[in-house]
């Protein structure tokens, strides 16, 4: 819900009301009550107003003056019920117990579409030392500029090209307890609570569990799930908090998966898999080997194929950005030497290499290098499989 300053407001865990005088950030406000201002969570307030969201239909349900529960309207309490139906059952009206449905759903579901604790992240990716793509957890000081005191306003921070579905919660002596869970767009962040220095010691432990969705991809990544422990020490040197390249203020980052490790974790898996599957066709056991480069690659026991399109071989979005089509080729070429060496220090008898159409500079570059080697030979590949984007090189294992 948006405050502005004058609102009357009412208290989620306490008696009386106030009025809105200052807006401190787009999470918490000051609120003056008997002339005295004090700073609050928004996600404590309730606005003294007609209910506008479903929550607040629900609970003062039945209500003639919004803050005066219970009131029922003069013209509500003269209304005879209908024929065979009692005025009241167990105290309840049968207005209460058959509420307007059709009216509340479509509340809830515009509740749910607009979340406004979510903001994009800053995009402007410059800095000596840019942190890598993937999810982090931001305590972020209000008051930037003496950042060890004051509220800490503590954010789930998608710095991914992927929609994340996230579940957070705390760690208390005995248990776990649900914090939050929400999606967050990719590049953006989310406000997870705004936290009084006497409470962070309730946030210091937990855990992040979380998965990524796309509407298409190459390969689809698993879920992670990892638990994180702040130190008094870490909260209160100001030299912690920095300013990363997806922020514009100062900001505590607990790093909770890196997407190039993760993407790395989810070949592996898949190289395993293939494994398995090849065990099961042939009845051998094959043993995975975490050093070769063309175990991604590889589609027969002896055979390798490498897609050397530029969106193939970049890790994340941040590499080569704002490279030179020079740039891109020199990545391509040096991924084709690494694994066509491997082949032969391996002894595979065939590799390919997808090297697609466009203006066949990339054909030519590797066909030049090609004609380096001794023990090997090489053709077009198959025109029904490959069209013309594609070189199959042959490897005499003899040599």
């Amino acid at each position: 819900m948006k405050f502005n300053i004058g609102d009357k407001v009412k208290f989620m865990d306490q008696e009386g009301q106030g009025t809105i005088t200052r807006i401190i950030s787009p999470s918490t406000v000051g609120v003056t009550i008997d002339d005295f201002e004090l700073p609050y969570s928004i996600t404590d307030l309730i606005k003294v107003e007609a209910p506008a969201s479903a929550a607040e239909r629900l609970f003062y349900e039945g209500t003639s003056i919004y803050g005066n529960a219970g009131k029922d309207k003069p013209d509500e309490r003269k209304k005879k019920p209908a024929s065979g139906q009692p005025e009241e059952v167990r105290g309840y009206r049968q207005s209460d117990l058959q509420p307007d449905l059709p009216e509340i759903l479509p509340s809830i579901e515009t509740e749910e579409e607009r979340d406004e604790r979510i903001t994009p992240l800053r995009r402007g990716f410059t800095g000596k030392n840019p942190q890598p793509e993937g999810i982090y957890i931001g305590l972020l000081p209000l008051d930037q500029q003496f950042m060890l005191r004051g509220p800490i306003e503590l954010y789930v921070i998608n710095y991914t090209p992927h929609t994340l579905l996230y579940s957070l919660a705390t760690r208390g002596a005995e248990a776990f307890y649900g914090a939050d869970f929400a999606s967050v767009p990719p590049y953006s962040k989310i406000l997870v609570e705004s936290i009084g220095r006497e409470d962070l010691g309730l946030w210091s432990e937990g855990v992040l569990q979380g998965f990524f969705y796309q509407d298409k991809t190459s390969s689809w990544l698993l879920p992670f799930s990892k638990e994180y422990k702040l130190r008094n020490q870490q909260i209160g040197t100001a030299e912690n908090y920095i300013l990363p390249v997806f922020m514009r203020e100062r900001t505590l980052l607990v790093p909770m998966c890196c997407l190039e490790e993760h993407q790395k974790e989810v070949l592996s898996v898949q190289s395993r898999i293939k494994g398995m599957q090849a065990e099961q066709e042939t009845g051998k056991v094959s043993v995975p080997d975490a050093q070769n480069p063309l175990r991604p690659y590889m589609i027969d026991k002896n055979v390798a194929e490498v897609d050397l399109h530029v969106e193939k071989l970049l890790e994340t979005r941040m590499e080569l950005k704002n490279a030179s089509p020079e740039d891109y080729l020199a990545k391509q070429l040096s991924v084709f030497e690494t694994c066509l060496n491997q082949a032969l220090s391996r002894r595979l008898s065939k590799i390919i290499f997808i090297h697609g159409v466009g203006n066949g500079i990339l054909k030519h570059e590797i066909e030049k290098k090609l004609k380096n080697y001794e023990s090997l030979h090489f053709m077009d590949a198959s025109f029904l499989k490959y069209g013309r984007g594609a070189i199959e090189v042959w490897l005499d294992t003899s040599k």
